[in-house]
């Protein structure tokens, strides 16, 4: 039995208690999750000698229907939806990410929060990219998945959804998040940084909003952002070509790079620099290349290749040179951040001058600079 919110909508909902019509987890007076499966699960279906032909669609259903946890008094109860055209996190597009801000747009008002089953590789990229097209966002958006195959009886599956499950009923918080293992992060400071650990991900330069400790929920009020007056919008124009470009001693010869700058129909340039800002001042490398690209009316943005710390072109005199030849500085925000906020600015038919203005904004949380919003 299906269930539909839009005839016209490719996407279908199973009520939870369908997968466990013995209890009533979908009693009126509790508020509901509704979980949106993205993920493919083609390796899983590998992992379990499963058919090639395989339902990925049907095997999401089976693990969730088989995981006797989630049918447990306290649960949260659940919808599931999944994605029409279900893919491998890296093969997502800027229209996969309209259509799943568009999913949670049209059931926003049903439910108290939702939880995103995504593949871990791209999982940073698609969560960033919801933070900025879900403006005035006012409910939790919990992103989560496994590195271990769901059907294997140790997964990290079983667990990470059902803490996500609590998390997005928790109505303090009103943004895009990612959860793995105990912790709740901000999804545009979240960066990956394992590809085995089964917490592969950190943000290091802003502390988790909640954990769980002890079974026990901590949400730290004063790391949230505050609820929104306005009423949920999607901006979907995401499409603006960003350059990201990684300076060092064994970068592509500067006549190439300059090239690709040159044959770019980028509108926005990221450059990946070391320590606080600093680029190769050799043959004044760098600031020919920041000149190609603001004769091409391009907005540059120097980020640093640390993992943790903060951009600041005024510290050394190789920085310093960067920002007189017109760079801006991302500040503390992760290059994924810089590269959404980007395509976001530009999405909302910016110049490249206001878009340099509100570049160096908090707009999300994504910067440590808190200044007035967009």
């Amino acid at each position: 039995m299906l269930r539909l919110f839009d005839e016209t909508d490719p996407t279908f909902l199973v009520p939870s208690n369908i997968l466990a019509p013995e209890r009533n987890i979908g009693s009126p007076d509790r508020g509901r999750v509704l979980i949106i499966n993205t993920r493919s699960y083609e390796s899983d279906l590998l992992d379990a000698d499963e058919h090639a032909e395989a339902d990925p669609k049907h095997f999401f259903l089976r693990m969730l229907s088989e995981n006797d946890d989630l049918h447990k008094d306290g649960v949260p109860p659940f919808d599931v939806a999944q994605m029409d055209d279900l893919k491998l996190s890296i093969d997502q597009s800027p229209e996969d990410w309209v259509k799943l801000a568009r999913l949670i747009q049209q059931n926003y008002l049903r439910y108290d929060g939702f939880v995103v089953q995504s593949g871990s590789d791209n999982m940073v990229t698609t969560a960033t990219a919801l933070s900025f097209m879900l403006e005035n966002l006012g409910k939790p958006v919990i992103f989560t998945g496994s590195l271990i195959p769901a059907n294997r009886i140790y997964t990290d599956m079983k667990r990470n959804i059902i803490l996500a499950l609590f998390f997005a009923m928790c109505n303090q918080i009103s943004e895009v998040c990612i959860q793995f293992d105990e912790k709740l992060f901000r999804a545009n400071r979240t960066i990956k940084t394992s590809r085995c650990s089964l917490m592969p991900y950190d943000s290091p330069n802003f502390p988790p909003l909640a954990a769980m400790h002890s079974g026990a929920m901590a949400v730290y009020k004063p790391l949230l952002r505050p609820h929104p007056h306005g009423k949920l919008r999607v901006m979907p124009a995401m499409k603006e070509k960003v350059l990201l470009l990684q300076l060092g001693p064994s970068a592509a010869e500067p006549a190439i790079m300059r090239a690709a700058i040159r044959n770019s129909k980028a509108r926005g340039l990221v450059l990946l620099c070391y320590g606080s800002g600093n680029g190769p001042t050799r043959g004044d490398f760098t600031q020919d290349l920041i000149k190609e690209a603001l004769d091409k009316d391009m907005v540059v943005v120097i980020c640093t290749q640390n993992r943790y710390g903060s951009v600041d072109l005024a510290e050394y005199e190789a920085g310093r040179q960067l920002m007189e030849a017109g760079a801006v500085s991302a500040g503390d925000m992760t290059h994924e951040a810089t590269m959404f906020k980007l395509k976001y600015l530009f999405g909302l038919g910016l110049t490249s001058r206001q878009v340099r203005k509100y570049l160096v904004r908090d707009l999300r949380g994504e910067l440590t600079q808190r200044t007035a919003r967009l």
